[in-house]
């Protein structure tokens, strides 16, 4: 039977540096899929489950369309009200999935900004890892490209010529790279690059540009290097006080994106799906809730506790997926709703169907449709297919 088995990671907390706090991470399953803990751009990724592994959120079983997950806040959390607009705004965000050219603002809040803490953990619970070797790793240095530790079990690091760690000119050794990265090798690329799967983005370095030897990382350091705005990868561990990093810059959205491809991961086929997460408010129904948060005395900082299951060759979903955040912190709680950008489009599921030579058909195209606004749908046109013709009904049905 195919499952992930996961052994319990350490709930870690740690200052990493002066005014910056580590954001812990740990899956707790009872799955197959090897302890490979903490695999790069996609949990589960590694080498004991496949490099290539790809990381879908809770409900996805390989079928297009919509994919709904919904979020709740624990009824045994601490803070209930005062989570409720950090969470709806975490969702505007992923939902969005519109990335920006600069998400950081220092001194922006006085305690560490919940909004922005739980946009990286609700990162993991949909399927994404750090993008950076993070403290999992045990470097001294962890803005290395997230990596397996390769065949000698040692993570081979050095920064290259131009000292940064997690650029282009770093040297892995035998490591192996576990980021997707676009034709440019730059994750902070804007407008994406598209399409987004798996015949633009690619993880083995051997497929980089010539002259790169390894993935970059969308870090502060390298933003100030390539004298970009203050920009980071929410899925970059470590968080400084008094930031927020409410948004996502192109490297987060588009690793949603190409999980959204679908299994044969080829944008713009039957299989690719919309993740529209959706708040249930305070509820522990297991029916409504698919992600639970909760601020209680966990012992630890932050961290998003998974289960999964294989779903497909080289293909992962989330099974469970719960975040959890300490008690005793100094946090900020926005209290202004997002807006979400205005009118969002609609979701179009795959539709077929097939008739006799000289027969007809009725189609109803809109049972699989969906609108994140909730607006009501409609058919306006269609094409004729291949030898034949095809119309709108006045039922939107073709």
């Amino acid at each position: 039977m195919n499952k992930l088995n996961f052994a319990q990671g350490a709930c870690v907390s740690r200052f990493g540096r002066a005014g910056r706090l580590a954001l812990a991470l740990v899956f707790l399953s009872s799955m197959t899929l090897s302890p490979a803990l903490w695999a790069g751009a996609f949990i589960f990724a590694g080498e004991g489950n496949g490099v290539d592994v790809i990381t879908h959120p809770k409900g996805y079983t390989g079928n297009g369309g919509v994919l709904n997950v919904g979020v709740c806040i624990s009824p045994a959390s601490d803070f209930q009200a005062e989570l409720e607009i950090p969470l709806r705004n975490n969702i505007s965000v992923w939902n969005d999935l519109q990335p920006v050219a600069s998400n950081l603002v220092p001194g922006a809040v006085s305690g560490l900004d919940v909004e922005s803490v739980l946009l990286h953990e609700v990162g993991h619970c949909i399927g994404l890892a750090h993008v950076n070797a993070a403290s999992e790793s045990g470097l001294s240095e962890n803005d290395y490209t997230k990596a397996t530790n390769g065949l000698n079990d040692v993570f081979d690091v050095n920064p290259g010529p131009d000292g940064i760690p997690g650029t282009f000119d770093d040297i892995r050794g035998d490591d192996e790279n576990l980021h997707w990265f676009n034709p440019n090798n730059d994750p902070f690329q804007l407008p994406i690059h598209t399409p987004v799967d798996t015949s633009q983005y690619r993880r083995d370095v051997s497929e980089l540009p010539p002259g790169d030897s390894f993935a970059q990382n969308a870090s502060r350091e390298m933003a100030a290097y390539y004298g970009l705005p203050p920009a980071e990868a929410v899925m970059q561990q470590l968080t400084y006080y008094s930031e927020t990093q409410r948004e996502l810059v192109s490297d987060g959205a588009v690793t949603v994106m190409l999980a959204g491809s679908g299994l044969d991961e080829t944008a713009g086929t039957g299989d690719d799906y919309q993740l529209v997460l959706t708040y249930e408010g305070v509820s522990d129904d297991p029916n409504l809730c698919d992600i639970s948060v909760s601020i209680e005395n966990t012992g630890s900082f932050a961290y998003c506790s998974t289960g999964g299951s294989f779903v497909g060759s080289g293909h992962a979903r989330i099974t469970s997926a719960s975040v959890f955040l300490g008690n005793t912190y100094n946090w900020h709680f926005n209290t202004e709703l997002r807006d979400s950008g205005g009118n969002q489009p609609p979701a179009a599921g795959a539709d077929s169907g097939t008739v006799d030579e000289d027969g007809s058909v009725n189609i109803a195209v809109l049972g699989n449709d969906s609108d994140p606004d909730d607006d009501p749908l409609d058919v306006t046109g269609v094409s004729d297919p291949p030898n034949g013709s095809a119309s709108v009904n006045g039922d939107n049905t073709i």
